[in-house]
């Protein structure tokens, strides 16, 4: 065949009429062959194609060899849009079971750095005989008293006190140097001892040092405050503007109140995701899950690592589309209608305004009230939803149809252009030897 084809190019050098006539009764079986093939070739989805029709779609879902992944497809209708409006996803609310401590924030651990004020009447324990036998009255400020080289002291005239046998009638205060709590949860108090205060509060802690005191000293009160602590802090970092420890107080401050004291992020919320990591347990949300929905916005727990990620939102068209691209949302909410008119919509030569399809990895809630059997071990399934283009009513319900991250839309090609990428070819092919017998004539 090929062989004769090549003949009826050279049809027009025939010098004789008879050579011509021969030339184009080649030529006229040529283009028979020529065309069966063609057809042939179209008929298996060999010409040049950006995609499947909507047909051939609906033939790989059904299909198992080419469904691998299992997805199903969805009309987009008023009753998807109200059951997708209806769920709520609840994926921080889960960690809030997994704990190991009291909740409160107040309790002392290894690595904290504590202040004990002792306040003692008479001869003191730590000021070498007492600082006030003069019995002169005097109130002196804390403020400014501690010292981190050693123990200070400040002179406290008591309000109804009654001078003692050896005529002193104040209160003499010493703050010892900070103490670190070891790494077994203990601190060591002069006169006192070792004392384990790991788990307790700095109230429980005074107490315990006052009554190790209590035997050596002249009434002795004691006063426990948190210099630095790191037993009840979580840790912020990622895309903040101050990453670092955030002390936890017993207001119990939650996820967003983190953040803010953080100065919050650099970028939109809408393309932050917050990773809170817990006991070993790690999720991921966007950072609009908390600020829209209270419940998520949990409690903090000492230990928690929160990390914030940039990730802008996109979403990628492919198909019988202007052109093949990825689009940013670059807005806090898009629809599909805004989606569409971004993508430029199918092309009115080759698109099939019947066939526009949404490719997600749907949360599986949604998915086994749709019907369809969900992907084993994943917390998505792959859906396609479909919208028919050429209802005006699909129109409204597009509007109300919210893109979300890495969405994709495809605009299925046309039947009919299967033909006239068969027709444009044939004639490619042919007008050379279209040409060539008009010459001979």
């Amino acid at each position: 065949m090929l062989r004769q084809f090549t003949r009826l190019l050279t049809v027009q050098h025939c010098s004789t009429k008879t050579e011509r006539r021969s030339s184009l009764k080649h030529y006229t079986t040529a283009l028979g062959g020529l065309g069966a093939c063609l057809l042939a070739l179209s008929g298996c989805g060999s010409l040049p194609n950006s995609g499947p029709t909507e047909s051939e779609v609906y033939e790989a879902q059904k299909d198992p060899k080419k469904n691998t992944l299992g997805f199903g497809i969805v009309q987009i209708s008023a009753d998807l849009l109200t059951l997708i409006a209806s769920e709520q996803p609840t994926p921080l609310s889960t960690l809030e079971t997994v704990t190991s401590r009291d909740l409160h924030n107040d309790r002392v651990g290894p690595g904290d750095t504590l202040q004990v004020s002792i306040y003692e009447l008479g001869n003191s324990l730590f000021s070498g005989g007492g600082a006030n036998a003069s019995g002169t009255s005097t109130m002196e400020a804390m403020a400014g008293s501690q010292t981190m080289g050693g123990a200070s002291s400040t002179n406290v005239m008591l309000g109804n006190s009654t001078p003692d046998p050896k005529g002193s009638s104040a209160a003499l205060g010493t703050n010892l140097p900070p103490i670190v709590v070891s790494g077994q949860g203990t601190i060591t108090v002069p006169y006192v001892g070792t004392i384990p205060v790991a788990g307790k509060t700095v109230e429980q802690i005074a107490s315990d040092v006052r009554v190790g005191l209590s035997k050596k000293s002249q009434a002795p009160q004691v006063i426990v405050r948190m210099v630095q602590g790191v037993t009840n802090a979580a840790m912020v970092y990622g895309d903040v503007k101050h990453p670092g420890r955030v002390l936890l107080t017993p207001s119990r401050e939650c996820l967003l109140d983190i953040i803010a004291i953080a100065q919050g992020t650099t970028h939109p919320p809408e393309d932050s995701i917050i990773q809170l990591t817990r006991g070993g347990h790690v999720v991921r949300v966007p950072m609009t899950v908390p600020e829209n929905n209270p419940s998520q916005n949990i409690q903090i727990q000492p230990g928690d690592r929160i990390e914030v990620i940039f990730k802008p939102r996109t979403f990628t068209v492919f198909g019988a589309a202007l052109k093949v691209t990825e689009v940013p949302f670059q807005v806090p909410e898009l629809t599909l209608s805004e989606a569409l008119a971004r993508s430029g919509g199918p092309i009115d030569s080759r698109g099939d305004p019947n066939g526009v399809f949404l490719l997600r990895f749907e949360d599986n809630n949604i998915v086994r009230r749709l019907g369809f059997p969900v992907a084993e071990g994943s917390p998505v399934t792959p859906v396609v939803y479909q919208i028919d283009m050429m209802n005006p009513g699909s129109y409204f319900l597009a509007q109300r149809f919210f893109m979300k991250d890495k969405d994709v839309i495809y605009f299925s090609n046309a039947k009919a252009n299967e033909f006239y990428k068969l027709f444009g070819l044939i004639s490619t092919i042919i007008q050379p030897g279209i040409t060539a017998g008009y010459m001979a004539r």
